[in-house]
């Protein structure tokens, strides 16, 4: 589930970022709307979400082998339970902040696209 998760995060950031790229037209320049739609699409980067469904699926990859190996250390499967919750609330964070992002540029939107850009709030709302 947090790997699927992280892949529809990855897609709402993917709208949002395509929302605000329609938001550099010249009056978007010369508003300074263009600017701040620049800053959204620098800070909606996909690549940490896709790396986060790759990290989910090796913490619990690991999480099961630890139900399993006997012979593992408590300390060892400490740190695996651990990552296995460290991953998924690293990617609410993420997804969190990056909808507070979408959220403060709405505004200055194009407002043509404002749509995708609320679906990107929607997909990383999960």
């Amino acid at each position: 589930g947090g790997a699927a998760a992280a892949v529809g995060a990855a897609v709402g950031s993917g709208a949002a970022s395509m929302a605000a790229a329609y938001t550099t037209r010249r009056k978007d320049r010369e508003s300074g709307a263009a600017e701040k739609a620049e800053a959204l699409i620098a800070k909606l980067d996909s690549s940490t979400l896709i790396n986060a469904a790759d990290d989910d699926a090796a913490a619990y990859e690991d999480l099961q082998r630890s139900w399993k190996d006997r012979d593992m250390s408590e300390e060892e499967k400490t740190r695996i339970e651990a990552r296995a919750l460290e991953v998924p609330t690293t990617l609410v964070e993420q997804c969190h902040e990056r909808i507070i992002a979408v959220k403060t540029f709405l505004p200055h939107c194009n407002p043509n696209i404002t749509s995708d850009a609320k679906v990107g709030i929607h997909q990383l709302a999960g």
